[in-house]
């Protein structure tokens, strides 16, 4: 995916000033929801859908990943809507390391194309909480976000697509599969496989690799 120029003066951007009842109400919304997409039109387009809707927020939205960490922090969002094709170190990278981590919100993928069996296969294995096509209505989004925002949301794998996947992947790693899909935790499954952190880190990288695209990987395994 290429990046897009976007005209704006940084690469974070956060919401624009508010009056004060609006002010208040992103403090006390319900769902807080932070963006990662470097299309400008799109985080444009998701700050009116999310800001038209009384129980959320958009709180921030960032055009690369070197800004994601330093906006979690200041905005504390309880969803993360991230973009699965996002240049470099792409989204589902992005979000099994943020899952990875103990402070992590939910995290809904949203895909500039429709999910594919191994694809949603892929997207349970680093743990996401929904994933929901660029091209869904604004009635399906806010549903999607109400849904992982307020109950989290195991993506459900099929026993015959979980067969399909486990075809693509080495038969070591079957086992994750397995765990993963089924909601075990990394800790759980490094604890249950006698796998080493760092070891299962690189296994999970593999596993992504597998499930996605045949195309080569670009950036480094989190």
């Amino acid at each position: 995916m290429s990046t897009v120029a976007s005209p704006r003066a940084s690469s974070l951007v956060l919401a624009p000033p508010r009056r004060p009842q609006e002010a208040q109400a992103g403090a006390t919304a319900a769902i807080r929801v932070a963006a990662l997409d470097d299309h400008w039109a799109v985080r444009a387009g998701l700050e009116t859908v999310i800001d038209s809707q009384p129980d959320m927020a958009l709180v921030g939205s960032v055009a690369g990943e070197d800004e994601l960490d330093r906006l979690l922090e200041r905005a504390d969002p309880s969803l993360l809507v991230l973009d699965i094709g996002h240049p470099g170190l792409d989204g589902l990278a992005i979000g099994l390391r943020l899952k990875r981590r103990a402070d992590h919100p939910r995290i809904l993928l949203y895909s500039g194309r429709e999910a594919t069996p191994l694809l949603t296969a892929a997207a349970a294995v680093a743990g996401m909480d929904a994933i929901v096509p660029k091209s869904a209505s604004r009635r399906e989004l806010l549903e999607a976000l109400r849904g992982a925002a307020r109950h989290g949301s195991r993506i459900d794998v099929p026993l015959a697509l979980l067969r399909h996947a486990a075809g693509r992947l080495d038969p070591a790693d079957h086992a994750i599969l397995a765990m993963r899909t089924a909601g075990s935790s990394w800790p759980e499954v490094g604890s249950t496989l006698a796998i080493a952190e760092v070891a299962l880190a690189r296994r999970a990288w593999a596993i992504l690799a597998a499930l996605t695209t045949s195309e080569p990987r670009s950036g480094t395994a989190p």
